[in-house]
């Protein structure tokens, strides 16, 4: 047992993310390095990084004392899920999901569904979020936005607050500033919380105020946690992948611990997609004939369906219908059906080991030479180099 090394992983269990960075380390070990994990989160016992058969630690938190010790007591460190450019964690090597990307997804994800009003609540100054750094989801979510000629109404907040543990009033403060918020935008709106537990309770929030979701506000998350088919209605959010995550720091601190080089700069993951609850299932579109074949075409894409079957399910003619459409969302309905299949290629490379022959009928798609050359065109890149963003074995 003494040849044996042990790794700490200082990434909370209470949320999903931190789960699967475990998992994703773990899967990296087993059929490459015999090591042995403990946990300062569970423990609460520093002395672990002292100990003689202690080698790494994979943290989230910010480097304070026991990152200084971990260089102190010559321990390989990663930092996880804690990106931002100068940070704190600047000279260590580091893993996390895309932030800019994340935001980004999310402004084109209610910009696809035919919003024009949007709002965004970060979470870093009210205590809910993982982040320690400031919040370069929200910032990426208004600038998406703003390129498309298209403002954001931002949560104003010059305090922080922590409603869990705080005084009966300080809540009731903070509930009371975010209804105001959500009262006073124009709807129906688009409202991005930064993460899922902030999201659960904006989503609270507008049911104590009496405003409809998601009729009057449609709320995103970010992280798919388990909050999100607890919350009422049900949360829509942006999946990440926190077990390549921790994979990738895995690997990282392996590449330390063997002493060879590795460039120090964050390695970032894209998000995996959108997982569509009852928190956003309404199009934001007045054209009701508009509204009744986007509806066809969400039910119907991965069948392989053809402009021709969307006509035969409105009372318009394909011209009128190619005009309303781009009238309404922008694009036309061939680019709707492709954008949907898409996206269910890209949630099936990056969750499943199916091979491409299985993923391309099952999105629609008659043969895998067309589903590539419509996913290259669409993300910039061919299915398998998209998969080995997500798979690094």
């Amino acid at each position: 047992m003494k040849n044996l090394k042990t790794i700490i992983i200082d990434v909370p269990w209470d949320y999903r993310f931190g789960r699967q960075v475990h998992r994703g380390a773990y899967r990296y070990a087993r059929p490459n390095r015999p090591w042995l994990f403990d946990s300062l989160v569970i423990n609460a016992r520093p002395g672990w990084l002292r100990d003689a058969n202690t080698v790494g630690i994979i943290s989230s938190m910010p480097p304070k004392a026991y990152l200084a010790e971990a260089r102190r007591y010559n321990l390989a460190a990663v930092g996880v899920g804690i990106w931002a450019p100068g940070g704190e964690f600047s000279g260590l090597p580091y893993v996390d999901v895309d932030p800019r990307a994340i935001g980004q997804m999310a402004a084109g994800y209610f910009i696809e569904r035919g919003f024009r009003h949007f709002g965004m609540i970060d979470s870093n100054r009210i205590g809910f979020s993982r982040d320690f750094l400031p919040g370069y989801r929200g910032q990426a979510f208004v600038e998406a936005l703003r390129r498309q000629g298209l403002s954001c109404n931002v949560f104003n907040h010059s305090k922080r607050y922590r409603p869990c543990g705080k005084a009966l009033p300080a809540i009731l403060g903070i509930d009371e500033r975010i209804r105001r918020w959500l009262a006073g935008l124009s709807r129906p709106v688009a409202v991005f919380a930064t993460n899922d537990s902030l999201a659960m309770y904006v989503c609270g929030i507008c049911w104590g105020a009496g405003i409809r979701v998601p009729d009057e506000v449609a709320i995103l998350g970010v992280d798919d946690d388990i909050c999100c088919e607890m919350a009422h209605p049900n949360l829509s959010s942006i999946r990440v992948p926190g077990e390549q995550v921790g994979y990738e720091a895995a690997r990282l601190l392996d590449a330390l611990l063997g002493g060879r080089k590795i460039r120090k700069r964050p390695v970032l993951l894209p998000p995996v997609g959108v997982v569509t609850r009852q928190s956003t299932d309404i199009m934001a579109i007045e054209d009701r004939c508009v509204v009744e074949a986007v509806r066809f075409i969400r039910e119907h894409a991965y069948d392989g369906i053809r402009v021709m079957d969307v006509v035969a399910k409105v009372p318009l003619s394909r011209r009128t219908l190619e005009q309303r459409f781009r009238a309404s969302l922008g694009r036309s309905p061939f680019a709707e059906i492709r954008r949907i299949q898409i996206e269910r290629v890209r949630m099936l490379l990056a969750q499943t080991d199916k091979t491409l022959e299985a993923i391309a009928p099952e999105c629609g798609f008659d043969s895998v030479t067309r589903m590539s050359a419509a996913f290259r065109k669409a993300v910039g890149v061919a299915p398998g180099a998209y998969r080995r963003q997500f798979r690094r074995h």
